[in-house]
Protein backbone atom coordinates (compact mmCIF):
# COMPACT_ATOMS: atom_id res chain seq x y z
CA UNK A 1 0.00 0.00 0.00
CA UNK A 2 1.31 3.27 -1.28
CA UNK A 3 -1.62 5.69 -0.19
CA UNK A 4 -4.61 5.43 2.50
CA UNK A 5 -7.22 7.66 1.91
CA UNK A 6 -9.59 7.60 5.23
CA UNK A 7 -13.48 9.89 4.32
CA UNK A 8 -14.62 11.46 7.70
CA UNK A 9 -12.58 13.24 10.47
CA UNK A 10 -14.26 12.59 13.37
CA UNK A 11 -12.97 10.11 16.55
CA UNK A 12 -13.17 7.39 14.13
CA UNK A 13 -11.08 8.82 11.14
CA UNK A 14 -8.39 10.78 13.09
CA UNK A 15 -7.47 7.55 15.78
CA UNK A 16 -7.27 6.19 12.08
CA UNK A 17 -4.61 7.83 10.73
CA UNK A 18 -2.95 8.20 13.74
CA UNK A 19 -2.84 4.88 14.61
CA UNK A 20 -1.31 3.84 11.46
CA UNK A 21 1.86 6.29 11.55
CA UNK A 22 1.87 4.45 15.24
CA UNK A 23 1.67 1.23 13.65
CA UNK A 24 4.62 2.09 11.38
CA UNK A 25 3.49 2.90 8.07
CA UNK A 26 5.53 5.09 6.22
CA UNK A 27 2.85 5.42 2.87
CA UNK A 28 0.61 8.45 2.06
CA UNK A 29 -2.37 9.18 4.39
CA UNK A 30 -4.93 11.70 2.47
CA UNK A 31 -7.89 12.30 5.67
CA UNK A 32 -10.58 14.44 4.00
CA UNK A 33 -12.97 16.35 6.16
CA UNK A 34 -16.05 18.10 4.52
CA UNK A 35 -15.71 20.41 7.82
CA UNK A 36 -13.14 23.13 7.88
CA UNK A 37 -12.33 23.23 11.21
CA UNK A 38 -9.70 21.17 12.21
CA UNK A 39 -10.95 17.83 13.78
CA UNK A 40 -12.49 18.32 16.72
CA UNK A 41 -14.16 16.09 19.79
CA UNK A 42 -18.16 15.83 19.72
CA UNK A 43 -18.90 14.75 23.03
CA UNK A 44 -18.64 18.18 24.42
CA UNK A 45 -20.54 19.79 21.87
CA UNK A 46 -24.08 18.89 23.82
CA UNK A 47 -22.74 18.74 27.57
CA UNK A 48 -20.70 21.85 27.60
CA UNK A 49 -21.76 23.84 24.86
CA UNK A 50 -22.67 26.86 27.25
CA UNK A 51 -18.81 27.05 28.28
CA UNK A 52 -17.54 28.98 25.49
CA UNK A 53 -16.09 25.99 23.22
CA UNK A 54 -13.30 27.07 20.98
CA UNK A 55 -11.87 25.21 17.91
CA UNK A 56 -8.63 25.06 19.74
CA UNK A 57 -10.16 23.75 23.28
CA UNK A 58 -11.77 20.44 21.33
CA UNK A 59 -9.40 19.32 18.93
CA UNK A 60 -8.69 16.10 18.51
CA UNK A 61 -5.06 16.46 17.59
CA UNK A 62 -3.00 20.00 17.77
CA UNK A 63 -3.16 21.58 13.94
CA UNK A 64 1.02 20.86 14.37
CA UNK A 65 -0.09 17.14 14.56
CA UNK A 66 -1.02 16.27 10.93
CA UNK A 67 2.09 18.37 9.81
CA UNK A 68 5.00 16.50 12.42
CA UNK A 69 2.97 13.28 11.31
CA UNK A 70 2.93 13.71 7.30
CA UNK A 71 -1.47 13.35 7.68
CA UNK A 72 -2.31 15.20 4.82
CA UNK A 73 -5.29 16.79 6.11
CA UNK A 74 -7.79 17.77 3.37
CA UNK A 75 -10.34 20.06 5.17
CA UNK A 76 -13.14 21.71 3.78
CA UNK A 77 -13.20 19.31 0.73
CA UNK A 78 -16.45 17.03 0.08
CA UNK A 79 -16.40 13.68 -1.70
CA UNK A 80 -18.76 13.19 -4.10
CA UNK A 81 -18.76 9.94 -5.53
CA UNK A 82 -16.15 6.85 -5.26
CA UNK A 83 -15.23 4.67 -8.20
CA UNK A 84 -14.49 1.42 -6.36
CA UNK A 85 -13.78 -0.27 -9.77
CA UNK A 86 -11.10 2.23 -10.70
CA UNK A 87 -10.12 3.01 -6.77
CA UNK A 88 -10.98 6.64 -6.75
CA UNK A 89 -12.81 9.49 -5.27
CA UNK A 90 -14.17 12.40 -6.91
CA UNK A 91 -14.23 15.43 -4.75
CA UNK A 92 -16.01 18.95 -4.61
CA UNK A 93 -13.85 20.28 -7.09
CA UNK A 94 -13.80 17.47 -9.38
CA UNK A 95 -10.29 16.60 -8.66
CA UNK A 96 -9.75 12.69 -8.93
CA UNK A 97 -7.69 10.86 -5.82
CA UNK A 98 -6.50 7.88 -5.75
CA UNK A 99 -6.34 5.12 -3.44
CA UNK A 100 -4.87 1.66 -2.35
CA UNK A 101 -7.05 1.51 0.54
CA UNK A 102 -9.84 3.14 1.68
CA UNK A 103 -11.17 3.61 5.00
CA UNK A 104 -15.11 5.05 5.69
CA UNK A 105 -15.12 7.15 8.53
CA UNK A 106 -18.70 8.83 7.70
CA UNK A 107 -20.11 8.75 11.06
CA UNK A 108 -23.85 9.91 11.28
CA UNK A 109 -25.98 12.47 11.30
CA UNK A 110 -29.05 13.94 13.25
CA UNK A 111 -32.67 12.28 12.33
CA UNK A 112 -35.18 14.85 11.05
CA UNK A 113 -38.24 15.59 12.73
CA UNK A 114 -39.64 16.65 9.12
CA UNK A 115 -42.67 18.64 10.72
CA UNK A 116 -44.07 21.63 9.27
CA UNK A 117 -42.43 24.87 10.37
CA UNK A 118 -38.98 23.25 11.30
CA UNK A 119 -36.74 25.80 9.17
CA UNK A 120 -37.81 28.36 11.82
CA UNK A 121 -35.28 30.23 13.67
CA UNK A 122 -34.17 29.00 17.09
CA UNK A 123 -34.89 25.50 16.32
CA UNK A 124 -31.26 23.33 16.51
CA UNK A 125 -30.03 20.12 16.34
CA UNK A 126 -26.50 19.45 17.68
CA UNK A 127 -23.97 17.84 14.97
CA UNK A 128 -21.37 20.25 14.79
CA UNK A 129 -19.63 22.84 16.14
CA UNK A 130 -21.37 25.61 14.29
CA UNK A 131 -25.01 23.52 15.91
CA UNK A 132 -23.35 24.19 19.20
CA UNK A 133 -22.10 27.64 18.91
CA UNK A 134 -25.72 28.64 18.09
CA UNK A 135 -27.28 26.89 20.52
CA UNK A 136 -24.70 28.77 22.95
CA UNK A 137 -25.99 32.03 21.68
CA UNK A 138 -29.55 31.43 22.66
CA UNK A 139 -28.99 30.43 26.49
CA UNK A 140 -31.13 33.81 27.70
CA UNK A 141 -31.59 33.02 31.73
CA UNK A 142 -35.08 32.90 32.13
CA UNK A 143 -36.54 31.74 28.45
CA UNK A 144 -38.39 28.81 27.57
CA UNK A 145 -36.47 25.96 25.92
CA UNK A 146 -38.82 23.16 24.44
CA UNK A 147 -36.39 19.60 24.30
CA UNK A 148 -37.51 16.98 21.40
CA UNK A 149 -36.23 13.59 22.70
CA UNK A 150 -34.98 12.17 26.06
CA UNK A 151 -32.34 10.51 24.57
CA UNK A 152 -28.52 11.26 25.27
CA UNK A 153 -28.52 13.98 23.63
CA UNK A 154 -31.62 15.70 24.94
CA UNK A 155 -31.04 14.96 28.54
CA UNK A 156 -27.69 16.35 28.16
CA UNK A 157 -28.93 19.63 26.88
CA UNK A 158 -31.53 19.71 28.81
CA UNK A 159 -29.16 19.41 31.84
CA UNK A 160 -27.05 22.12 30.37
CA UNK A 161 -29.76 24.68 29.85
CA UNK A 162 -32.06 23.75 33.71
CA UNK A 163 -28.57 25.11 35.02
CA UNK A 164 -28.10 28.37 33.21
CA UNK A 165 -31.60 29.70 34.16
CA UNK A 166 -33.53 28.05 31.07
CA UNK A 167 -37.22 26.68 31.79
CA UNK A 168 -37.09 23.25 30.13
CA UNK A 169 -39.70 21.50 28.76
CA UNK A 170 -38.72 17.89 27.53
CA UNK A 171 -41.18 16.03 24.94
CA UNK A 172 -40.63 11.94 25.45
CA UNK A 173 -42.29 8.90 23.75
CA UNK A 174 -41.91 6.75 26.25
CA UNK A 175 -43.06 6.93 30.26
CA UNK A 176 -38.92 6.37 31.36
CA UNK A 177 -35.87 8.20 30.22
CA UNK A 178 -33.70 6.64 28.02
CA UNK A 179 -35.72 3.22 28.53
CA UNK A 180 -34.78 2.37 24.89
CA UNK A 181 -30.71 1.92 26.54
CA UNK A 182 -31.04 1.59 30.09
CA UNK A 183 -32.79 -0.47 32.47
CA UNK A 184 -35.89 0.30 34.24
CA UNK A 185 -34.40 1.58 37.55
CA UNK A 186 -31.62 3.75 35.84
CA UNK A 187 -34.29 5.04 34.12
CA UNK A 188 -36.30 6.26 37.27
CA UNK A 189 -33.32 7.64 38.76
CA UNK A 190 -33.04 9.25 36.15
CA UNK A 191 -36.70 10.66 35.77
CA UNK A 192 -36.11 11.96 39.37
CA UNK A 193 -33.18 13.70 39.10
CA UNK A 194 -34.84 15.77 35.55
CA UNK A 195 -37.80 16.66 37.94
CA UNK A 196 -35.23 17.99 40.69
CA UNK A 197 -33.57 20.17 37.86
CA UNK A 198 -36.74 22.02 37.27
CA UNK A 199 -36.88 20.19 34.04
CA UNK A 200 -40.67 19.38 32.70
CA UNK A 201 -41.42 16.14 30.81
CA UNK A 202 -44.64 15.51 28.74
CA UNK A 203 -45.04 11.76 28.03
CA UNK A 204 -45.82 10.77 24.79
CA UNK A 205 -46.82 13.70 22.84
CA UNK A 206 -46.43 13.70 19.11
CA UNK A 207 -44.62 17.27 17.67
CA UNK A 208 -47.02 18.18 15.19
CA UNK A 209 -45.37 20.77 13.88
CA UNK A 210 -43.76 24.43 15.12
CA UNK A 211 -45.08 28.02 15.30
CA UNK A 212 -43.51 31.12 14.19
CA UNK A 213 -43.21 34.85 14.11
CA UNK A 214 -41.03 36.49 11.84
CA UNK A 215 -39.13 33.90 10.81
CA UNK A 216 -38.70 32.62 14.69
CA UNK A 217 -40.24 29.71 16.64
CA UNK A 218 -42.52 30.70 19.12
CA UNK A 219 -44.38 27.52 19.95
CA UNK A 220 -44.65 23.87 19.81
CA UNK A 221 -47.71 22.18 18.26
CA UNK A 222 -48.60 19.17 19.82
CA UNK A 223 -50.27 16.21 18.02
CA UNK A 224 -53.68 16.29 20.31
CA UNK A 225 -53.42 20.28 20.12
CA UNK A 226 -51.42 21.89 22.40
CA UNK A 227 -49.42 25.00 22.15
CA UNK A 228 -45.97 25.06 24.19
CA UNK A 229 -44.99 28.44 24.11
CA UNK A 230 -40.99 28.53 23.81
CA UNK A 231 -38.15 31.04 22.46
CA UNK A 232 -36.05 27.80 22.02
CA UNK A 233 -36.04 23.90 20.29
CA UNK A 234 -33.47 21.37 20.27
CA UNK A 235 -34.54 18.49 18.48
CA UNK A 236 -32.59 15.35 19.55
CA UNK A 237 -34.28 12.49 18.54
CA UNK A 238 -31.34 9.89 17.47
CA UNK A 239 -29.20 9.89 14.57
CA UNK A 240 -29.06 7.84 11.09
CA UNK A 241 -25.67 6.60 9.52
CA UNK A 242 -24.23 8.61 6.68
CA UNK A 243 -24.54 5.45 4.40
CA UNK A 244 -25.07 7.62 0.93
CA UNK A 245 -21.63 7.46 -0.84
CA UNK A 246 -21.03 3.86 0.13
CA UNK A 247 -24.80 3.08 -1.21
CA UNK A 248 -24.18 4.98 -4.15
CA UNK A 249 -20.54 3.51 -4.63
CA UNK A 250 -22.69 -0.34 -5.32
CA UNK A 251 -21.65 -1.10 -1.29
CA UNK A 252 -23.88 -3.02 0.49
CA UNK A 253 -25.53 -1.06 3.10
CA UNK A 254 -28.68 -1.87 5.53
CA UNK A 255 -28.47 0.89 8.87
CA UNK A 256 -24.82 1.14 8.22
CA UNK A 257 -22.23 0.32 5.93
CA UNK A 258 -21.82 -3.67 6.39
CA UNK A 259 -18.45 -4.87 7.43
CA UNK A 260 -16.88 -8.11 8.58
CA UNK A 261 -15.19 -9.04 11.13
CA UNK A 262 -12.30 -7.52 9.46
CA UNK A 263 -14.14 -4.11 9.30
CA UNK A 264 -14.28 -4.74 5.04
CA UNK A 265 -17.06 -3.45 3.15
CA UNK A 266 -18.46 -5.61 0.03
CA UNK A 267 -15.76 -4.00 -2.15
CA UNK A 268 -12.24 -4.92 -2.47
CA UNK A 269 -10.07 -2.28 -0.34
CA UNK A 270 -12.87 -0.02 1.09
CA UNK A 271 -13.02 -1.02 5.12
CA UNK A 272 -15.53 1.29 7.29
CA UNK A 273 -15.20 2.06 10.77
CA UNK A 274 -17.09 4.36 13.49
CA UNK A 275 -20.75 5.04 13.31
CA UNK A 276 -21.27 4.43 9.75
CA UNK A 277 -20.32 0.99 10.12
CA UNK A 278 -22.08 -2.20 11.07
CA UNK A 279 -21.23 -5.52 11.37
CA UNK A 280 -23.07 -8.21 9.58
CA UNK A 281 -25.43 -9.67 11.82
CA UNK A 282 -24.84 -6.96 14.47
CA UNK A 283 -26.04 -4.00 15.93
CA UNK A 284 -24.28 -0.67 15.19
CA UNK A 285 -22.55 1.10 17.50
CA UNK A 286 -22.65 4.33 18.21
CA UNK A 287 -19.66 5.56 20.57
CA UNK A 288 -16.18 6.84 20.95
CA UNK A 289 -15.07 3.96 22.38
CA UNK A 290 -16.17 1.76 19.56
CA UNK A 291 -14.52 4.53 16.86
CA UNK A 292 -11.55 4.66 18.64
CA UNK A 293 -11.18 0.90 18.47
CA UNK A 294 -12.30 0.33 15.32
CA UNK A 295 -9.36 2.97 14.06
CA UNK A 296 -6.79 1.00 16.00
CA UNK A 297 -8.02 -2.18 14.56
CA UNK A 298 -8.12 -1.86 11.05
CA UNK A 299 -4.68 -0.07 11.64
CA UNK A 300 -2.97 -2.83 13.11
CA UNK A 301 -4.41 -5.16 10.23
CA UNK A 302 -3.47 -3.12 7.50
CA UNK A 303 0.54 -2.87 8.87
CA UNK A 304 0.44 -6.63 9.48
CA UNK A 305 0.08 -6.42 13.43
CA UNK A 306 -1.55 -9.32 15.43
CA UNK A 307 -5.51 -8.70 15.80
CA UNK A 308 -6.52 -6.77 19.01
CA UNK A 309 -8.65 -8.66 21.50
CA UNK A 310 -11.97 -7.07 21.17
CA UNK A 311 -13.64 -4.71 23.87
CA UNK A 312 -16.84 -4.94 25.48
CA UNK A 313 -18.54 -1.94 24.16
CA UNK A 314 -19.02 0.75 26.78
CA UNK A 315 -20.66 4.06 26.57
CA UNK A 316 -21.57 7.51 28.87
CA UNK A 317 -23.31 10.57 29.15
CA UNK A 318 -22.90 13.44 31.25
CA UNK A 319 -26.59 14.63 32.56
CA UNK A 320 -25.26 17.74 34.60
CA UNK A 321 -24.32 16.59 37.93
CA UNK A 322 -24.62 12.84 37.12
CA UNK A 323 -22.12 10.46 35.19
CA UNK A 324 -23.64 8.14 33.18
CA UNK A 325 -21.55 4.80 32.40
CA UNK A 326 -22.31 1.53 31.14
CA UNK A 327 -20.25 -1.80 29.96
CA UNK A 328 -21.93 -3.93 27.73
CA UNK A 329 -25.28 -4.01 25.64
CA UNK A 330 -28.23 -4.46 27.57
CA UNK A 331 -31.10 -6.86 26.44
CA UNK A 332 -34.92 -6.28 27.37
CA UNK A 333 -35.10 -9.92 28.58
CA UNK A 334 -31.83 -9.12 30.97
CA UNK A 335 -32.42 -9.72 34.46
CA UNK A 336 -31.22 -6.76 36.79
CA UNK A 337 -29.80 -6.59 40.06
CA UNK A 338 -29.53 -3.23 41.96
CA UNK A 339 -25.76 -3.14 43.75
CA UNK A 340 -25.77 -0.82 46.85
CA UNK A 341 -23.70 2.01 46.26
CA UNK A 342 -22.86 5.04 48.36
CA UNK A 343 -23.88 7.72 46.73
CA UNK A 344 -24.67 6.44 43.30
CA UNK A 345 -26.64 3.71 41.39
CA UNK A 346 -25.82 0.36 39.95
CA UNK A 347 -27.29 -2.05 37.85
CA UNK A 348 -26.00 -5.68 36.84
CA UNK A 349 -27.63 -7.34 33.86
CA UNK A 350 -27.94 -10.77 33.64
CA UNK A 351 -28.15 -13.14 30.19
CA UNK A 352 -28.50 -16.98 31.15
CA UNK A 353 -27.70 -16.59 34.62
CA UNK A 354 -24.58 -14.58 33.40
CA UNK A 355 -22.91 -10.56 33.92
CA UNK A 356 -23.82 -9.43 30.87
CA UNK A 357 -23.78 -5.75 31.60
CA UNK A 358 -23.42 -2.99 33.95
CA UNK A 359 -25.39 0.35 34.75
CA UNK A 360 -23.89 2.97 36.67
CA UNK A 361 -24.59 6.68 37.30
CA UNK A 362 -22.17 8.29 39.67
CA UNK A 363 -20.09 5.10 40.39
CA UNK A 364 -17.12 5.27 38.60
CA UNK A 365 -15.16 2.51 40.51
CA UNK A 366 -18.04 -0.23 39.59
CA UNK A 367 -17.87 0.92 36.03
CA UNK A 368 -14.13 0.48 35.89
CA UNK A 369 -14.75 -3.34 37.71
CA UNK A 370 -17.43 -4.19 35.37
CA UNK A 371 -15.23 -3.35 32.51
CA UNK A 372 -12.38 -5.47 33.95
CA UNK A 373 -14.56 -8.66 34.47
CA UNK A 374 -16.52 -8.29 31.09
CA UNK A 375 -13.26 -7.59 29.18
CA UNK A 376 -11.42 -10.42 30.67
CA UNK A 377 -14.17 -13.01 29.36
CA UNK A 378 -14.77 -15.01 32.84
CA UNK A 379 -18.24 -15.41 33.51
CA UNK A 380 -19.63 -13.72 36.45
CA UNK A 381 -22.88 -16.00 37.50
CA UNK A 382 -25.60 -14.46 39.56
CA UNK A 383 -25.29 -16.47 42.16
CA UNK A 384 -21.84 -14.97 42.93
CA UNK A 385 -23.34 -11.79 42.58
CA UNK A 386 -25.88 -12.53 45.24
CA UNK A 387 -23.75 -14.55 47.70
CA UNK A 388 -23.55 -12.12 51.26
CA UNK A 389 -21.22 -9.11 51.08
CA UNK A 390 -20.40 -9.61 47.38
CA UNK A 391 -18.07 -6.74 46.27
CA UNK A 392 -17.34 -6.14 42.58
CA UNK A 393 -14.47 -3.75 42.91
CA UNK A 394 -13.07 -7.05 45.32
CA UNK A 395 -13.83 -9.24 42.84
CA UNK A 396 -12.22 -7.13 40.01
CA UNK A 397 -9.60 -6.42 41.40
CA UNK A 398 -8.70 -11.01 42.62
CA UNK A 399 -9.76 -11.61 38.92
CA UNK A 400 -6.72 -9.22 37.26
CA UNK A 401 -4.48 -10.84 40.19
CA UNK A 402 -5.31 -14.38 39.22
CA UNK A 403 -5.21 -13.42 35.18
CA UNK A 404 -1.86 -11.75 35.74
CA UNK A 405 -0.32 -14.99 37.46
CA UNK A 406 -1.82 -17.67 35.19
CA UNK A 407 0.18 -14.94 32.34
CA UNK A 408 3.59 -15.05 34.30
CA UNK A 409 2.84 -18.88 34.35
CA UNK A 410 2.82 -19.30 31.15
Amino acid sequence: MERIVIVGAGHAGVQAAASLRDEGFDGDIELVSAESTLPYHRPPLSKRFAEGLTDEAIALRPAAFYATQDIRLRRGTAVEEIDARRQRLTLGSGKQLAYDQLILATGARNRRLAVPGEELNGIVSIRDLGDAYRLASSVVIGTRAFVVGAGYLGLEVAAVLARRGVKVTIAASRPLPLSRSVSEGTAKVLATALREMGIETIVGADVAGFEGSRHRVTGVRLGDGRLCATELVVIGIGAVPSIELADHAGLDVDDGILVDEALATSAANISAIGDCARLRGGARLESVANATFQARRIAAQFCGKPDLTPETPWFWSDIGELKLKMVGVRQPDDVVQTLAVNDGHATLCFRDQQLAAVETINANRVHVAARRILDAGVPLGMDVANAPGFDIVAHAKALAARVAESSRAA
